[in-house]
């Protein structure tokens, strides 16, 4: 019966006696000092990963995220290199290039189907024959050269003007006219590079002009709190009634006179800005700057609302820290994540809201152009010169699909709830 193992009872403090007797039988060498190997491999010395180095790595898991990061770049070395190579400026008027498709044909196919040429030839051949081709003859050969059409002549890539042909067939370089050109005779590519530059620039500049007003509203009235929350609650509620598009097309129709007096004033850097953009671009940034904030200061308030209950507030605050210190010290930078994803969002926010009034005509102001304007041009010759409307409308589209996807990637990336 002594041998015989005790049962232990359920829910018993007592020791395991016979376990602590079966300590007797380890090996002597159980409590020997460990070599240096084994100290090696027990312990793993491994590189700490910052905030950021994590979110890298996980947002490089992301492959729709990381496609759309390259596309996003490639559409900005586009917009910001693209128009230093070529050689024709986004205004200006190319000599004979009206209308120009985006494919040409060589000077033979052009001769082949360009009737009045044939009958120059035919009455050149008459002549050397001694006779006159008459006007049936004519009109035969003319009539032949439509009939033939041009189904076994293939258009070649880019346009060229007939001038850039004779040049190009004396042996000199012609830069192509890769989209081809307006009813004015501008090149679209060039025009389409400094639209999606400047549909990027308004996007980024509206997204920091939120940043900077929405971030600054939320954090104050997420730490104040109480009466103080209330009463800026109910201005962002207020805010939020107020109709965007309504307010920037007042804005607008406002600000235009004040705008060319200003212009008028004199020649300075301040009157060349306001001739650029144009009271309507302007006007989009005051807007951004009035309203478009109250969606950051709400996330911005909901993240401070939590974070300032947390020991290391309460510790700064025994400390004798300010408000100002602790919201700039403490709260922010542990909204970082929240303020990224959100301020890179707003940017195909921005850029839909600027190509959209440009292309009602309150955007930006002749001869700059826009993504949204081009769009308005090339509708009206959607049925004769389609491309037109669809190069630029295909960017714009590309673009801000890419910066959403993007952003979403950015903002799984940066949550750090979303850890593994």
């Amino acid at each position: 019966m002594a041998d015989k193992k005790r049962k232990r009872a359920v829910g018993s403090l007592r020791p395991d006696v016979d376990d602590i007797l079966d300590w007797n039988s380890l090996p002597q060498d159980a409590f020997a000092p460990a070599s240096s190997a084994e100290k090696e491999n027990f312990i793993q010395d491994r590189e700490s990963v910052s905030y950021w180095k994590d979110a890298w790595r996980r947002l490089r898991r992301n492959k729709v995220a990381m496609v759309a990061m390259v596309i996003i770049l490639l559409i900005a070395l586009f917009a910001f290199v693209g128009p230093l190579l070529v050689p024709y400026s986004y205004d200006q008027v190319i000599p004979g290039a009206n209308n120009l498709h985006p494919w040409h044909y060589s000077l033979e196919d052009l001769a082949a189907m360009d009737p009045e040429l044939a009958v120059e030839e035919a009455r050149a051949a008459a002549e050397a024959e001694g006779r006159e081709l008459s006007r049936v003859e004519e009109a035969t050969i003319r009539a032949q050269v439509k009939a033939a059409g041009t189904e076994d002549i293939k258009p070649k890539l880019f346009g060229y003007t007939n001038d850039e042909l004779h040049r190009m067939e004396n042996g000199e370089f012609v830069f192509p006219h890769v989209f081809g050109c307006d009813n004015q005779g501008r090149d679209i590519m060039v025009r389409t590079m400094i639209g999606a530059r400047v549909s990027m620039i308004v996007g980024i500049c509206c997204a920091i002009i939120v940043l900077v007003i929405g971030a600054l509203y939320g954090s104050i009235s997420g730490y104040c709190g109480g009466r103080v929350d209330t009463i800026m609650q109910r201005i962002v509620e207020i805010i939020y009634t107020i109709p965007e598009v309504l307010i920037i097309l007042l804005l607008g129709s406002t600000l235009k006179p004040i705008f060319e007096e200003f212009q008028n004033s004199g020649d300075g850097f301040l009157q060349q800005m306001v001739t650029l953009l144009g009271a309507n671009l302007i006007s989009i940034f005051i807007t951004f700057g009035l309203l478009y904030w109250v969606t950051m200061s709400r996330l911005i308030r909901g993240q401070i609302l939590q974070l300032k209950q947390q020991e290391y507030v309460t510790a700064a605050r025994a400390l004798g820290a300010s408000g100002r210190r602790i919201i700039k010290r403490h709260l922010l930078p542990n909204c970082i994540g929240q303020i990224v994803t959100t301020t890179f969002l707003q940017i195909p926010s921005a850029i839909f809201t600027e190509s959209f009034l440009s292309f009602l005509g309150m955007g930006v102001s002749a001869p700059m152009t826009s993504l949204g304007s081009m769009c308005s041009d090339g509708l009206k010759g959607l049925t004769t010169y389609p491309y037109r409307l669809f190069i630029p409308a295909a960017i714009l589209s590309l673009m801000i699909l890419c910066l959403n996807l993007f952003g979403d990637g950015l903002r799984d990336a940066l949550d750090p709830r979303l850890k593994k």
